[in-house]
């Protein structure tokens, strides 16, 4: 791990743990860790994408988009259509009321 030995490890411990004290140094340890962690990641999605870019076979994005596209129009006329039957198969129908006095869809009740 970048050319140190255990001592000189063991030594960087130490000086750590008299600059920070031992209450900062596990924050500090964590910190550093989620960093490291962070970079190599970084690190190996590049290679990735280094590696892998030339092995691929070449798609303009456009063409990606444009087929995207063609998918949601189709997956919304599919829904535009499950839509229409369902309205078609249920009739509205109107509460209808014999009862003086009481309102019927918005409608004022009849006096007589």
């Amino acid at each position: 791990m970048f050319g140190i030995g255990f001592s000189e490890l063991i030594l960087i411990f130490i000086v750590a743990l008299l600059v920070l004290g031992p209450k900062r140094l596990p924050e500090v340890a964590k910190t550093l860790g989620r960093f490291y962690r962070d970079i190599k990641s970084t690190v190996d999605e590049v290679k990735e994408v280094i590696v892998e870019e030339p092995t691929k076979p070449h798609t303009p994005p456009v063409e990606n988009k444009l087929s995207e596209i063609e998918e949601l129009e189709d997956e919304l006329d599919r829904e535009v259509k499950k839509e229409k039957k369902a309205e078609a198969k249920e009739p509205k129908r109107e509460k209808i009321s014999f009862k003086k006095g009481e309102k019927v869809d918005g409608a004022e009740p009849e006096k007589s």
